[in-house]
C-alpha cells in the first residue's frame, strides 16, 4: 500500500509548492482568475469522467462484470472525452467572449485530468504500484515547469491552466498506455453502464462537495468584494484542503479498494474492521496537520506567501483548517455508509441540500460581514453538512465510529497545541519549525503511549527499519 499511498502524499506536498509559485508569480486577481478555472474544470470532471473512475474502483473485483469493468470504462471515457472537446470548441466558436474562453480552458483541462484520475485508478487496481508512484509524482512536476515557463514568457493564468493540463495529460496517458495493454477494449454495454452511472454519478458529485463549495464562495467574494479578494480567499482555501482535505482523500483511495473488497470477499464484518484501523489513519494523519494550521497558521502564511498574500489570508486559514477537516471526515469516512449500501443517490440529495444551504448563508455573511464572512459561511456549512452525513448515514449502515480513537486524537492535538502556539509567537523560521516538529514528536509519542493503532503501527515499522538497517531496538 505504500506505492499507492505515499505518492500522493508527496503529491500533496508539491501541490503546495504549486500554490506558492502560482500566486508569487500571477497575482491575486489573475490567480482567482485561475483557481475559479480550475475549479470550473474539477466541476467538468465529476459531471463526466469521475463516475467511471469509481466504477472502477468499487466493480472491478465483482464476479458479475467478468473483469471487464476497466475496459469498458476506458472506452466509455473516450467518447465522453471527444465529445466533450468538440462541444467546447463549438460553444468557444459561436459565443466568444471572456468567460467562454475560460470554459474551453476548464474542459481542456477536465480532459487531461480524467486522463491522469482514469489512468491511475487502473494502475492501483493492477497492483502497478512503482508506475503509480511515478505518474502521480510527474504530473505535478512537469505542470508547474511548463506553466511557469508559459506565465514567464507573458501568457497569463489560461498559460498557467495549459501547463497544468499538460502535466496532466502526458502522465495519465502512459498511465493509460500500460493499462490497455493488460485490459484491452470493450464495447461499451447500456445496462452495465447503467449500473455504473447509478452507482458512481452521484459518488462523483458528492465527493466535489467541496469543490461546489469553494467555487460558489470564490464567485460571491468575486462579486461583492473584487477578484483580488477571491484571489486571497482561493489561496487560504486551497492551501487548508491540500494539506487536510487532500491527504485524508488521497488516504479514503488507497484504502477504499480493501474496503470493497473485504466486502465482497469476506462480508461486512471484515470490511468493518479495516474501516476502523482506516480510522486511525484518518486521525494520524490529519490531526497533526489542522493541530499546525490552527495554532501556528501565521507561521505557514508568512513562509508560503509574500506579505500582501500572509496578511489576508492567515485569518482565513484558522477557520477553513477546521471546515477541511469536516469536509475530509464526511468525504473520507462517513461516505462510505452510503457507498457500502449502495445509496448514493441519497449522497447526492444531501449534497444538493447543503450547497443551496451554503450558498444562501456564503450571500448572507459576506453581505453582513465583508470577506471574512466567507470563511465562517464555509465553516458552517461543513458542519450542516456533515451532521446530515452523519445522522442519515447512521440509518443506512451504521458504520463504526471508534470512538476511543477520537479521544486518542484529542489528546494528541491538546498535547500539540502549546508548543505550536509558541511558534507561532517566536522569531525565526528555523525556531519555528524546530518548535512545530517537537510538537508533532511529543503528538506522536502520546499517539504511541495511548496505543493508538495507526501510530503503534508506524512505530512497528521504524522499529523493523531500524532493525534492517543494524540499530539496536528494543522491544
Amino acid at each position: 500500500m505504500t506505492w499507492f499511498f505515499v505518492p500522493r502524499m508527496m503529491s500533496a506536498v508539491i501541490a503546495i509548492a504549486i500554490l506558492v509559485v502560482m500566486t508569487r508569480v500571477l497575482g491575486p486577481a489573475d490567480f482567482g482568475r485561475y483557481t475559479l478555472t480550475l475549479l470550473l474544470g474539477n466541476l467538468m470532471f465529476s459531471f463526466t469522467f469521475h463516475w467511471l473512475a469509481i466504477a472502477i474502483g468499487r466493480f472491478h473485483h465483482t464476479p458479475e462484470f467478468e473483469g471487464k469493468t476497466i475496459a469498458m470504462s476506458l472506452s466509455t471515457a473516450a467518447i465522453l472525452a471527444v465529445a466533450l472537446f468538440v462541444l467546447a470548441a463549438l460553444v468557444s466558436v459561436i459565443l466568444p467572449g471572456g468567460w467562454i474562453d475560460g470554459l474551453f480552458f476548464a474542459a481542456i483541462y477536465c480532459i487531461s485530468h480524467a486522463m491522469h484520475e482514469l489512468g491511475t485508478a487502473c494502475l492501483r487496481q493492477y497492483h502497478e504500484g512503482p508506475k503509480y508512484a511515478a505518474v502521480t509524482l510527474l504530473r505535478h512536476g512537469l505542470g508547474v515547469s511548463l506553466a511557469v515557463g508559459f506565465v514567464l514568457t507573458g501568457g497569463g493564468y489560461k498559460s498557467a491552466l495549459i501547463g497544468m493540463s499538460l502535466g496532466a495529460a502526458l502522465t495519465g496517458a502512459y498511465a493509460l498506455a500500460v493499462t490497455l495493454r493488460r485490459s484491452g477494449v470493450a464495447r461499451p454495454k447500456g445496462a452495465v453502464l447503467k449500473t455504473y452511472l447509478l452507482f458512481g454519478f452521484p459518488v462523483a458529485v458528492v465527493s466535489s462537495t467541496a469543490t461546489f463549495f469553494a467555487m460558489s464562495t470564490q464567485s460571491l467574494l468575486a462579486i461583492f468584494a473584487g477578484m483580488d479578494y477571491a484571489g486571497y480567499f482561493a489561496a487560504a482555501q486551497t492551501l487548508a484542503s491540500r494539506t487536510v482535505r487532500l491527504p485524508m482523500e488521497t488516504l479514503s483511495r488507497v484504502w477504499g479498494p480493501s474496503i470493497f473488497e473485504a466486502l465482497e470477499k469476506r462480508g461486512a464484518q471484515s470490511s468493518d474492521a479495516v474501516l476502523e484501523r482506516y480510522f486511525s489513519f484518518l486521525m494520524l494523519i490529519a490531526v497533526p496537520i489542522v493541530a499546525a494550521l490552527i495554532c501556528a497558521a501565521s507561521v505557514f502564511a508568512n513562509l508560503l506567501f509574500d506579505s500582501e498574500f500572509a496578511d489576508r489570508t492567515t485569518g482565513y486559514l484558522r477557520v477553513l483548517a477546521i471546515a477541511s477537516f469536516t469536509f475530509g471526515l464526511q468525504g473520507a469516512y462517513f461516505s462510505f455508509a452510503f457507498s457500502r449500501a449502495k445509496k448514493t443517490g441519497l449522497q447526492l440529495t444531501i449534497t444538493l441540500c447543503s450547497l443551496a444551504v451554503h450558498v444562501a448563508l456564503s450571500f448572507v455573511f459576506i453581505y453582513l460581514l465583508g470577506p471574512p464572512g466567507a470563511a465562517v459561511a464555509f465553516l458552517i456549512s461543513g458542519l450542516l453538512s456533515f451532521l446530515a452525513y452523519y445522522h442519515i448515514g447512521r440509518r443506512i449502515d451504521p458504520i463504526a465510529v471508534p470512538v476511543p480513537e477520537i479521544f486518542k486524537a484529542v489528546a494528541g492535538a491538546v498535547a500539540f497545541a502549546p508548543l505550536a502556539v509558541l511558534a507561532a509567537e517566536s522569531g525565526g523560521i528555523v525556531l519555528q519549525f524546530a518548535l512545530l516538529s517537537l510538537s508533532a514528536v511529543v503528538m506522536f509519542v502520546v499517539f504511541a503511549c495511548l496505543h493508538q493503532t495507526a501510530a503503534a503501527a508506524a512505530w512497528r515499522k521504524i522499529r523493523g527499519w531500524a532493525s534492517a538497517s543494524g540499530f539496536p531496538s528494543s522491544k
